[in-house]
């Protein structure tokens, strides 16, 4: 077990951030050719090396899934730059920088979820706007060598989504990860402190690491962000500069 510890933290440690922030208009002109899975995977090693130091790291244990439902496209609606955290949001976390993630495909990033197809209760048609939203925009947010990011996402109905999220974190409380040598535990410990709705989600990996989701909704946008902090307080403050930029 040490060994296999041992080996995802020497793989962790290196892999070099994201490259630095592009142009939107340059990001688009890609064509969306590369997926984001990679940064999914850096943070998902993190978590399985929870224990053997501290980070800014987001993510879940274990190779996340593909996502279980098709990410469809229903629009041209691109979600805009202007609406995704910057590093001053981060408050008393200095040194951030910002790099856009890669897409996976026409609407933007991968499931803003990453690895709940691994719990047995979780059935995406039981979902089904998990799977609707019409683009998304991602970004990776590197503070030395540790990273975090943000998702927000564009939905044709944004408020059902919400109901959605509630109701796969309501049928998956525990479950492991593929490939994931802890336990995820989330827990709702908050909800409805910021823009038209909200959800603070207490994440526990195993018994040695604690993190936090913060999920905002301002009209049709929902923002996801992964963040690293054992304390509620300074994730639920996060939710205010993310209904700012939604607002925005």
């Amino acid at each position: 077990m040490s060994e296999q510890l041992t080996v995802l933290f020497e793989q962790l440690r290196g892999s070099r951030p994201p490259a630095p922030f592009a142009p939107p208009d340059q990001v688009r002109r890609r064509g969306r050719q590369r997926t984001h899975r990679q940064a999914l995977a850096a943070g998902s090693a993190v978590l399985a090396v929870a224990g053997l130091g501290t980070g800014w790291a987001m993510g879940i244990g274990g190779e996340p899934a593909p996502p279980a439902a098709s990410l469809s496209t229903m629009g041209t609606q691109e979600v805009p730059g202007s609406v995704m955290l910057q590093p001053g949001d981060f408050g008393s976390v200095g040194g951030v920088t910002v790099s856009e993630m890669d897409d996976q495909g026409p609407d933007g990033p991968a499931s803003s979820w990453p690895g709940v197809e691994s719990c047995p209760a979780f059935r995406a048609a039981d979902f089904p706007t998990l799977g609707q939203r019409r683009d998304a925009r991602g970004h990776n947010y590197t503070a030395g060598t540790s990273a975090s990011w943000e998702i927000v996402e564009r939905y044709p109905d944004a408020a059902a989504n919400m109901a959605d999220v509630r109701r796969m974190l309501a049928a998956c409380p525990a479950y492991q990860p593929t490939n994931g040598d802890v336990q995820l535990r989330q827990t709702v410990v908050d909800e409805r402190f910021a823009g038209d709705d909200s959800l603070l989600v207490r994440m526990e990996f195993g018994a040695d690491l604690v993190q936090y989701t913060v999920v905002v909704r301002v009209s049709d946008l929902v923002a996801t962000l992964r963040y690293d902090t054992d304390d509620a307080a300074e994730a639920r403050r996060m939710g205010e500069p993310m209904a700012a930029r939604l607002s925005s």
